[in-house]
């Protein structure tokens, strides 16, 4: 009998892509705070209205700590934190504390708010 395969999760170990030529960070396109930009320049960035969030957005229908933001390499996650209302990414309603895969130009959504996630790389020359 040949031994068991065994499934692991890929992890990227590169280093994040906070400097440039790199950008990373979350847009409003719509709802109380629309045109804000946050900058992603850490591993996790937490979303939601409470003082303590890293972007804070001001809707009433967004928990204090909605979501985040989680980067680990060039691989980009997404995670509701329990918020009351839900988060949506590209429409689709999320688990609780479930990590789903974030891609450029995603659209995410709490309470009256919808975001743009933006994962881009710029030419420098």
């Amino acid at each position: 009998m040949s031994p068991r395969k065994r499934i692991t999760d890929v992890v990227d170990k590169s280093e994040p892509p906070f400097g440039s030529p790199y950008v990373l960070a979350i847009a409003v396109v719509d709802g109380p705070d629309r045109h804000a930009i946050h900058r992603i320049t850490k591993p996790e960035t937490v979303v939601g209205a409470s003082e303590d969030a890293d972007f804070m957005v001001d809707d009433p229908h967004i928990s204090g700590k909605h979501f985040k933001v989680r980067v680990n390499g060039h691989l980009y996650s997404l995670i509701d934190l329990g918020s009351t209302n839900g988060t949506r990414l590209n429409k689709n309603l999320l688990s609780a504390n479930s990590p789903v895969r974030l891609k450029n130009f995603d659209e995410i959504e709490a309470g009256h708010t919808r975001f743009l996630f933006i994962a881009n790389r710029f030419r420098t020359d």
